[in-house]
């Protein structure tokens, strides 16, 4: 079978919450001041509106059968976003609320059952928890309850609010586990097994703290197949643009789909954005409007 998957920093994706007039908020508060039925008086920030409706329209353009999703707040974000800009299109939705001070995400919404999932934020090495977002494991199913593929979907520890020594360090902390669960969830079949993994790595392929998730023995960056000009999915400047978003497919996935190339989604991006000269959504222009800083990637596969 046919299956599309993307991944997509959809860049601090909050919801914020706001009553509709003539509704009373206390209604919808318990006793310990925590928010409980909030229903149809919910509404996204209007703040946020077009940048919302842009990314939706990333997610839209392409209609992958399952994206992968980054800094986002809460499963009850996923879901309205799915319901009031993706026009319902995912049955399945998947976050677990994990550790991060900027209560960033990472999600799964898909049009394919999402079971079983495992959850990696209670992970420890000697220097404490290793991920503030979560490495997400979960298994997509077929229409018949077998399984298509199982993902892993990260968010790495970004170059910011830190010396790059020691958040270099983090992000090594980081892919070393990821490569680790997956060595032990296939074992000895690890090259047979089919499974990728996606997400913000916030660094390059050619980072030794990426080292550990670049194994071609058992997996490959198919961005990659394209050409070398054409891999970047984030620009600081139209000189400096770089690849920090990944779909790595299993050895076995890869060999079965050596003909698939990777679609890097830049028509979100703001103008401000020079690295790209192509055309952009319609209503994608100045700050404030683009989908993401990011480009959502994504990928056809033979299952």
């Amino acid at each position: 079978m046919k299956f599309n998957l993307g991944t997509f920093n959809a860049e601090n994706f909050f919801l914020r919450y706001k009553f509709d007039k003539n509704v009373d908020p206390q209604k919808f508060v318990d006793g310990d001041g925590r928010i409980t039925d909030m229903g149809a008086s919910v509404a996204f920030d209007p703040i946020s509106e077009q940048q919302r409706k842009n990314t939706a329209q990333v997610i839209l353009a392409n209609d992958p059968d399952a994206i992968c999703l980054q800094e986002i707040e809460n499963i009850t974000t996923l879901k309205l976003f799915n319901k009031k800009y993706l026009k319902a299109k995912y049955r399945y939705a998947m976050l677990i609320d994990a550790d991060d001070p900027r209560q960033i995400d990472v999600g799964i919404l898909s049009k394919y059952e999402i079971a079983p999932v495992r959850t990696h934020m209670f992970d420890k090495d000697k220097n404490g928890l290793i991920f503030s977002r979560d490495c997400l494991e979960a298994t997509l199913l077929g229409n018949k309850g077998d399984p298509l593929v199982t993902v892993f979907v990260n968010h790495l520890k970004s170059k910011a609010m830190g010396t790059a020594a020691a958040t270099g360090v983090k992000r090594l902390r980081q892919a070393t586990r990821v490569a680790e669960i997956t060595k032990e969830r296939y074992g000895d079949g690890i090259e047979e097994a089919r499974f990728v993994q996606v997400g913000d790595y916030n660094d390059t392929p050619d980072s030794p703290y990426l080292a550990p998730l670049m194994n071609p023995a058992w997996a490959e960056n198919v961005i990659d197949r394209l050409p070398k000009d054409e891999r970047w999915t984030y620009a600081m400047s139209k000189n400096k643009k770089e690849q920090i978003d990944y779909i790595l497919l299993s050895k076995a996935l890869a060999d079965a789909n050596t003909d698939a190339e990777p679609l890097i989604e830049r028509r979100g991006l703001r103008d401000k954005v020079t690295a790209y000269a192509g055309p952009r959504f319609p209503d994608v222009g100045p700050d404030g409007t683009e989908a993401s800083d990011h480009c959502a990637v994504f990928i056809g596969l033979d299952l």
